[in-house]
């Protein structure tokens, strides 16, 4: 059973502290990788450290960005080219969470399936909060 791979790929270090974060809640995760690039990183210095992780890992894999048309989604969608996975922006905490757990228990990884429930997720988990308090 294949596990599905996350690479968090974010400006500074946001998703390493994003990934952090998660296993406040979840626990040690496994298959999670992160990019950050960082003030003193070329592009070409980011898309050699993601072109290294798709290098050592296989099978079905999600990246999350944080921002659509900055490096980070730009390189990561490049290399859709040579390697076989989806990129979606936008992460945030309940993005991560939903598809590592959906990831770590599938009996089979369906990625078309797995991003269309992230949209889902992602509408859903924008609140205000407001609207919600009683008083």
């Amino acid at each position: 059973m294949a596990k599905l791979n996350i690479i968090v790929a974010t400006h500074g270090q946001f998703g390493e502290e994003l990934v952090k974060s998660a296993e406040m809640i979840i626990g040690p995760t496994e298959n999670v990788y992160n990019l950050s690039l960082l003030p003193e990183k070329s592009f070409e210095d980011f898309y050699k450290e993601a072109r290294a992780i798709f290098e050592e890992i296989e099978g079905p894999t999600i990246a999350l960005v944080d921002l659509f048309g900055g490096t980070p989604s730009n390189v990561l969608t490049a290399l859709t080219k040579q390697y076989d996975h989806k990129v979606l922006s936008g992460v945030n905490l309940p993005i991560l969470i939903d598809l590592y757990m959906k990831g770590m228990t599938a009996e089979n990884i369906d990625l078309e399936r797995i991003v269309q429930e992230s949209f889902k997720v992602f509408n859903e988990s924008m609140i205000l909060t407001n609207e919600r308090l009683e008083v």
